[in-house]
């Protein structure tokens, strides 16, 4: 759902969408090659959310290296990224780090959940990928000025 929500909120962005990719990993590898969770996909239907997301994929070290900032959901995430990754370029940020400082909080999983918690986590997503597009935006401007 991250994926999608972010996908979606960086095309509407001007600054934005030539300049930032948005790709998707588990930190195991059980759904790899599968579409979307149904429920999660119906989540982001009924908040108008209409992108596909991409296929199961698994972040290994190589996944992990290319990236440039990799967002995860819990402290669980955090730690099996920093232990795969090799790459010290790549920033490791936990997602509700970013709109909620010092909080160390962490986006429940939905999946024995029902729909009512795909919604609430759904919006706990779009909430923080509102703020990561204005942190992105903000990078993005400052990285202009010192060229």
């Amino acid at each position: 759902m991250a994926e999608v929500v972010l996908r979606h909120l960086v095309a509407e962005d001007p600054l934005l969408k030539d300049h930032v990719s948005i790709t998707s990993a588990g930190t195991a590898n059980w759904h790899v090659g599968s579409t979307m969770d149904p429920r999660a996909r119906a989540a982001l239907d009924r908040a108008g959310y209409h992108l596909e997301g991409s296929l199961g994929t698994y972040a290994d070290t190589a996944y992990l290296d290319r990236q440039d900032l990799v967002m995860v959901m819990t402290r669980e995430h955090l730690r099996d990224v920093q232990l795969r990754l090799s790459n010290a370029d790549t920033e490791v940020v936990l997602w509700r780090g970013l709109g909620e400082p010092g909080h160390d909080l962490e986006v429940a999983d939905p999946y024995y959940g029902d729909d009512d918690e795909f919604d609430e986590c759904l919006s706990i997503l779009s909430a923080g990928g509102r703020h990561l597009t204005s942190v992105l935006r903000a990078r993005l401007e400052r990285r202009a000025r010192d060229v």
